[in-house]
């Protein structure tokens, strides 16, 4: 059975890079509260200069760490630019307090006083803590046109090595189809998805047939025109991203998606839309 046979819900919210409404993304205190929240995980990797995979989602650091604090050298900065006893040395959360992306700090959901520097996270400890709950896992392989791509996809398959067999559900995913044909290739027993924006491929079904994929996770303004019925029949579930808004996640489910990517529970959602609340849209996976 693949990622997402092995659900007992018919319906799925994954925590978009954790619980990170609440929490800075991809820390492992976001990771720990979506344990509780949330359906599985999904969360970002790159590679460090020495191959170690670190959870890391923007192509540069300096948005959520304080990477300019840490070296003189000229922005930008990037994860592949330094060894991971480096990046655990850097801060990856205290920018949550100044920014309050969510406005969750702001209509009292989250006390600023809880949020605590935290490192980068390897990719290795949260599988450890994914293990330790039990907690389904979507990795997403960021595009790292600096990184050899066999020696980042024969990394991961190293650091996925000890939780093959059941220890707990997890899939690839990526922007970067060239990745997934390739892990394919080194490992068909490997759960794929496919991600998309702005357009779907040419003769879809065909193409991620050819792929070896299992799931198919595609950008908000393409739920309308996806054929989940067909790829469900092919055996390819759908995902949408990223959709916070409850009677937008129950749409889409309606029409036949799995998972809806989410940053937030129902409840936070309606607190910080209220009247008095934010309406800020966060879409980017």
């Amino acid at each position: 059975m693949h990622f997402y046979q092995t659900r007992n819900k018919k319906y799925l919210r994954g925590a978009h890079r954790g619980f990170r409404a609440l929490h800075p993304e991809n820390t492992l205190s976001a990771f720990v509260a979506a344990v509780r929240h949330f359906d599985f995980i999904e969360l970002d990797i790159q590679s460090a200069a020495d191959g170690t995979l670190m959870v890391f989602h923007d192509e540069t650091m300096e948005r959520t760490t304080d990477i300019d604090r840490r070296t003189p050298l000229p922005r930008p900065q990037r994860i592949h630019g330094f060894d991971a006893p480096f990046l655990s040395k850097v801060d990856a959360a205290s920018w949550f307090v100044a920014n309050d992306p969510f406005e969750t700090i702001a209509v009292g959901l989250v006390e600023p006083s809880t949020i605590h520097p935290e490192p980068i996270p390897t990719l290795s400890e949260v599988l450890a803590l994914c293990a330790e709950h039990t907690m389904p896992l979507n990795i997403e392989i960021k595009d790292a046109p600096c990184t050899d791509t066999d020696t980042l996809l024969i990394n991961l398959l190293k650091d996925l090595a000890p939780y093959r067999g059941g220890a707990f559900p997890l899939l690839i995913s990526s922007f970067n189809h060239r990745y997934l044909a390739r892990l394919h290739t080194l490992d068909t027993t490997l759960d794929l998805a496919a991600n998309v924006e702005h357009t779907h491929p040419p003769h879809l079904l065909t193409y991620l047939k050819d792929l070896g994929v299992i799931g198919y996770h595609v950008d908000a303004p393409l739920i309308g025109s996806t054929p989940v019925a067909e790829l469900a029949t092919a055996g390819i579930a759908c995902g949408a991203f990223t959709l916070n808004n409850p009677v937008e996640q129950d749409a889409c489910f309606a029409r036949g998606f799995r998972a809806v990517f989410a940053d937030m529970t129902e409840e936070v959602y309606l607190t910080t839309h209220s009247p008095s609340g934010s309406h800020r849209s966060q879409t980017a996976l």
